[in-house]
């Protein structure tokens, strides 16, 4: 007979070079060699079309019908849809026998998967089933015990799990996190965090993103402030500002700062002076889909800000007659595109918004008026093009623009990363090297070279033992003893998405296997999927339609 174990292994971008395609799986052999499995997270990998011929990247389809989801961001939920996609026939016959994809996470989780799949073409009667889970409620699922508990990040309700496996190996894996507070919902929490420790970890992943970055990462208080500076910095015309929808700490963030400086400003202007915030104007599908998802798990803006303030403030969408009646001054846009994709801002700045215009708001003051657009995202990694060539759009539009950097200091703090900085890093190893009664081997991921060789440096200085696996190796994990890995690879395995509609309200999804070198991320195509998207494919050239539209635009000026 063979021995058991449990293992780990990395399905996309969680041990690789790369920023999304989160998705790994643990597994638990017993001795006849039959194996049990869950998976973390199935996540998508952004992609530039116009290089690669494809929308995104997912990681290779799960081998077990349970997902556990750490949080909502397209990064860790977005490959959701087309695992239902290619997977259509298998389910249907596995929905025949009442079995499903069950897929574990939170309500907030829950209603930006569905918003995902609903804007994907998928039908309702083919969504997965749900299990709505909460920090500190232990469940069982496939032989493994398993206990999420709250970590901060730039989304409500992110959990990490504890995954006991059915030989007793206690795992701790943080998802993307950090430490600061948190405005909405559950954060990190010392106390508990060492209370689950306490009960054992062998083994932590630790999220590697911006680990060499000094301190602990700063949280949306600072943020305020600097929407604050700004606020004052904007007076006498529209702001128009871009977020990441899924974000949705920063929309509390930015109704917070418009009401205080309201406050503020009225407390100057005397006693019987009343605040009066701009109103906060939403453009862009995916951000007004996040809002509807805070009102149903109970996170209402406005009321919360009432609460907290003492001030009223107004919400709308950019399609309202109100917005369009208020006086530009009044205005404050949040939009969805912050690194220069097919969304909001660029639209506007490109003049193809039918919802928000610079031309119409310049005509209240013959041209004079200062239009105000800040970006509330620093550029991604592999983005910076796009990120600049969208300021400078602006910029040529007459625009006051200030796009904050990664790389150098920045004149305001209007973004905060989601991501665990060296301090993070430090504070969760030294809670769990303290509290587990167990030798605890930490293995850093989601993360580059440089990022997970300092996470292995934080985990020694603070008593733990640490170890890099490396590319796409999977990793047994003894419970007494050190882990083992077979040599890891220069090609991983990604699946292709390719919308042959081009079209979001509408795709048609294609999916093709794809095998990419690591060293020259050269790509090459050696399969494909059998079964395309739920939606139909178009009869009709939707490129030429929207040129066209385009044209006819600008003849009925």
């Amino acid at each position: 007979m063979a021995e058991n174990y449990t293992s780990w292994k990395s399905a996309g971008g969680n041990n690789a070079d790369h920023i999304g395609g989160n998705g790994y799986e643990f597994s638990y052999t017993d001795e006849n060699g039959e194996k049990k499995s869950i998976q973390v997270d199935y996540g998508s990998l952004f992609s530039n079309k116009e290089e690669t011929g494809y929308d995104c990247f997912i990681p290779t389809m799960p081998n077990c019908d349970d997902i556990l989801i750490t949080h909502g961001h397209a990064d860790h939920i977005g490959g959701i849809p087309h695992l239902l996609n290619m997977k259509r026939e298998e389910l249907a016959a596995k929905r025949e026998n009442g079995e499903n994809l069950t897929i574990h996470c939170t309500a907030f989780a829950e209603k930006m998967i569905k918003n995902n799949l609903t804007g994907s073409g998928i039908p309702k009667d083919e969504f997965p089933e749900f299990d709505i889970i909460e920090p500190g409620k232990p469940f069982e699922v496939n032989g493994f015990k398993v206990e999420p508990f709250a970590v901060s990040h730039s989304i409500p309700d992110a959990v990490g799990f504890v995954i006991e496996s059915p030989d007793g190996t206690r795992v701790m894996t943080t998802g993307d996190f950090k430490t600061a507070e948190v405005p909405l919902g559950k954060g990190w929490d010392d106390e508990k965090v060492g209370a689950i420790a306490s009960k054992g970890i062998d083994y932590l992943f630790i999220d590697s993103t911006s680990s060499v970055q000094q301190g602990e990462t700063i949280g949306e208080a600072q943020v305020k402030d600097g929407l604050k500076e700004i606020l004052k910095n904007s007076q006498g015309g529209p702001v128009i500002s871009g977020v990441i929808s899924s974000s949705c700490h920063r929309l509390h963030t930015i109704a917070t700062a418009l009401a205080e400086e309201a406050l503020e400003k009225a407390e100057k202007e005397g006693p019987d002076a009343e605040p009066k915030p701009r109103t906060m104007i939403l453009d862009g599908a995916s951000v007004i889909a996040a809002r509807r998802a805070l009102n149903a798990c109970g996170y209402k803006l406005e009321d919360m800000i009432k609460e907290e303030t003492g001030v009223d403030i107004q919400i709308v969408t950019s399609n309202t007659k109100k917005a369009l009646e208020l006086p530009p001054e009044e205005r404050f846009y949040v939009c969805t595109g912050t690194q220069g994709e097919e969304a909001s801002l660029l639209k506007i700045a490109e003049d193809r918004n039918k919802n928000v215009s610079l031309e119409e708001m310049r005509s209240w003051s013959d041209g004079d008026m200062p239009i105000y657009v800040y970006d509330l995202q620093s550029c991604i990694p592999g983005s910076e093009e796009k990120h600049q060539a969208l300021e400078e759009k602006f910029k040529e539009q007459g625009c006051i623009t200030y796009f904050p950097s990664r790389y150098k200091p920045n004149k305001y703090t209007v973004h905060a990363s989601g991501h665990a900085g060296a301090g993070d890093v430090a504070r969760i190893c030294k809670v769990v090297s303290e509290n587990s009664p167990r030798p605890t081997m930490v293995v850093p991921i989601h993360g580059d070279p440089g990022q997970r060789r300092n996470v292995m440096k934080i985990a020694q200085e603070n008593g733990l033992n640490a170890c890099i696996v490396p590319n796409m190796a999977e990793m047994k994990m003894p419970k007494d003893g050190r882990p083992v890995w077979q040599d890891g690879r220069k090609t991983e395995e990604w699946i292709g998405v390719n919308d042959a509609n081009n079209d979001f309200r509408r795709p048609y999804f294609r999916y093709d296997k794809i095998l990419m070198n690591v060293e020259t991320q050269e790509r090459k195509k050696i399969g494909y999927y059998k079964y395309p998207s739920a939606s139909k494919k178009l009869a009709y050239d939707h490129n030429q339609i929207a040129a066209a539209k385009i044209i006819a635009k600008s003849h009925l000026r």
